[in-house]
């Protein structure tokens, strides 16, 4: 089956430059490089198992979303952050500071709903497109509590249509924002830089990001992550171990972004440049040349920045890895 956002054929030097993050971080002499070794050979055992089972690799349907597995979702985001917000390596309790947060495309209210019950903030939130919409939010509409009634795509799409630099975002979303929670499809590149867009243009300085990203080790996941990481105090990864602890999905959580610095224009720049060019005749995904306005691919090779994605993949590496050794033990 297709996949829903595909990616544009890249050339032989750019698919043999793609592999070089994947190459080092399997080779390198780090002793948390270890953990990733034995989950890329965990997931080539699991890949095998389903090709002999099955002689293809079967499309995993995802399940059927029922009330009980809606609130078991939502709960267990509840939780998780609950734990990013109390965590030592998260500035303690910072959720129950906020003042105004903003949900972009989260389909389970969890976060949300932390949000309100431990601060006295407000928040707003804005849907993903319609036709990537599981619609399982449980709270209601209030003076706390907003819905933006145009989708993500559509909306920076609008914005970027007219002068980002003299016209403000519309209304709720014109105030900044001291904490921004990114929760979008992490598959789709556009939708990855329309959140990136959004929360650039809405963070109060020194507020915080929350980011759905998948697999640390992907090259695109990689700018993303180095990018991020320049324009913040500090970054660190969480990964719940009841949902998606088998798959690559991670939350990045970025602490204390600074609007002020040289680095935060650069990247709101450049974003707003591939921005302009994917939607320049028709609409597309970026290619693997354009992808270096996020991060350009020989910063995220030098040694700090593999360093970095070491550091930050371990926890990620470790959890998934228990994972996939429960679900075959």
């Amino acid at each position: 089956m297709p996949s829903k956002h595909p990616m544009l054929a890249m050339d032989a030097p750019a698919e043999a430059e793609a592999k070089w993050l994947t190459e080092a971080l399997l080779g390198h002499q780090h002793p948390d490089c270890d953990t990733f070794r034995k989950l890329e050979g965990a997931l080539s055992y699991q890949m095998a198992i389903k090709i002999r089972a099955n002689g293809i690799v079967p499309h995993v349907h995802p399940p059927h979303i029922t009330p009980d597995l809606t609130s078991r979702r939502a709960n267990t985001m509840y939780e998780l952050l609950r734990t990013i917000s109390l965590g030592s390596e998260h500035p303690y309790g910072f959720s129950h500071r906020t003042v105004r947060f903003l949900d972009v495309g989260s389909k389970y209210d969890g976060f949300s709903r932390y949000v309100l019950d431990n601060s006295n903030g407000s928040g707003v939130r804005v849907f993903l497109p319609v036709d990537e919409r599981e619609d399982n939010w449980g709270i209601p509409l209030s003076d706390r509590h907003e819905e933006y009634p145009v989708d993500l795509l559509t909306l920076v799409a609008s914005y970027m249509s007219s002068d980002p630099t003299t016209h403000p975002l519309p209304a709720p979303l014109n105030k900044k924002f001291d904490f921004v929670i990114l929760n979008a499809d992490s598959s789709c590149p556009r939708v990855i830089l329309a959140q990136l867009l959004l929360a650039l243009y809405t963070i109060y300085n020194g507020g915080q990001i929350l980011l759905t990203l998948s697999c640390i080790e992907r090259p695109l996941t990689a700018r993303v992550v180095i990018a991020i990481s320049k324009i913040a105090d500090y970054v660190t990864t969480s990964k719940p171990a009841r949902i998606h602890a088998r798959s690559g999905l991670f939350y990045l959580h970025a602490q204390a972004v600074r609007t002020n610095t040289p680095a935060y224009r650069k990247l709101k720049d450049n974003l707003e440049r591939l921005w302009y060019r994917i939607h320049s005749t028709h609409t597309r995904n970026p290619t693997w040349d354009e992808q270096d306005l996020i991060t350009p691919w020989e910063e995220v090779m030098k040694k700090s920045n593999v360093n970095l994605i070491i550091e930050l993949g371990k926890p990620l590496w470790e959890t998934q890895l228990t994972a996939l050794h429960r679900a075959f033990n």
